[in-house]
């Protein structure tokens, strides 16, 4: 369960779920700790760690430091916009990852895929749809988070019926690509590996 992409999304949904202006310090705190219990098993085991582990144990990292040692007036902006800008650094990590050939679901589909099928182009083509369609979920959720902030309207539906809606069809999206795409059933999901199934 630890290398799977599920695990890699527990710190953000967890700090998605409990920040809020008055609980933003408590949520990065917490989503620190899983972050750490992520990633310190792997290096441990030089199993590599992923892009979204990373990333969340620095942005969680920092935003914990801030809240201890910067006056909570000067992070009002900070406060308001902490769910907007984790989802934003999230399409970042996803859409940058497949600019830059590294999309970060190919790190749990390593877990379970032979080695010798990490090179082929199904794999990586596979891995960069998927991870792209992640991207595009965390934009969606992003922008929804600073409208409903900005303007203050439609506030529930902004922040937790379009972040869920745009979630399970994402993870509903992965399990539908890697189990029905062109090329042989087999094949692909071989080459699909943790991918399948393992965002729901």
């Amino acid at each position: 369960m630890r290398n799977s992409i599920a695990a890699g999304f527990a710190p953000w949904i967890v700090f998605w779920v409990v920040s809020s202006p008055s609980t933003w310090q408590w949520a990065s705190l917490v989503a620190l700790v899983i972050s750490i219990g992520l990633v310190v098993p792997s290096l441990r085991k030089h199993e590599g760690v992923s892009a979204l582990d990373v990333a969340g144990l620095v942005f969680f990292a920092v935003l914990s430091v801030l809240a201890l040692v910067v006056e909570r007036s000067a992070l009002e902006t900070l406060e308001n916009y902490a769910q907007a800008i984790s989802m934003g650094l999230l399409a970042v990590v996803a859409i940058g990852g497949v600019l830059i050939g590294r999309p970060f679901t190919a790190y749990y589909a390593r877990r379970e895929v032979p080695r010798e099928l990490w090179g082929t182009r199904e794999f990586r083509r596979i891995n960069r749809v998927i991870s792209l369609v992640w991207g595009a979920a965390f934009v969606v959720v992003a922008v929804a988070g600073f409208v409903a902030v900005r303007w203050s309207v439609a506030v529930d539906v902004l922040e937790w019926v379009v972040p869920a809606v745009v979630i399970v069809a994402a993870a509903k999206f992965t399990q539908a690509y890697t189990g029905h795409d062109d090329g042989p059933p087999a094949s692909h999901d071989t080459a699909a590996g943790t991918t399948s199934g393992r965002a729901s």
